[in-house]
């Protein structure tokens, strides 16, 4: 049994479909038979509906499809945590590691930090760019067999 922190892009591709879909369904399969603890921010969900709006503001998604969407992310059994005064300052520094303009990636892997938690992101530059920084623990969805 681990820590799993999921960032949006990891739990997007169980929402809607996605050429990562497959490997996010094993991956959740994975996890959840292992035991494993999921975590993300408290901002996920938030993040999820904004990018499920982008969605249907450009007519790739209709509003029930999304409607139905949403209420996947709180049904995953994923944890999610608030920020906290170490947690945020460790957001600032990641970021700036990262050469990002704003803290919202930086924040899932200071959490994952902070946790000793495996990160996961379907954002491929992202997990590249901490890879290339010597971060074991990130993992791209990719990675995992569909």
């Amino acid at each position: 049994m681990g820590t799993i922190v999921l960032d949006a892009s990891a739990v997007m591709p169980l929402m809607i479909p996605h050429p990562l879909t497959p490997q996010a369904e094993q991956a959740i399969l994975q996890w959840k038979v292992r035991n494993d603890k999921l975590i993300s921010p408290c901002f996920m969900p938030v993040e999820i509906v904004s990018a499920l709006r982008q969605l249907v503001y450009l007519g790739k998604l209709d509003t029930e499809k999304a409607v139905l969407a949403s209420r996947l992310v709180m049904r995953l059994g994923i944890q999610f945590v608030c920020p906290t005064p170490e947690n945020l300052e460790a957001s600032l520094l990641w970021a700036e590691r990262l050469g990002q303009s704003k803290a919202y990636d930086a924040h899932y892997i200071a959490v994952s930090e902070a946790e000793g938690a495996e990160f996961w992101s379907a954002d491929r530059r992202l997990i590249n760019n901490l890879q290339s920084q010597g971060v074991e623990w990130a993992h791209w969805l990719g990675e995992i067999a569909p």
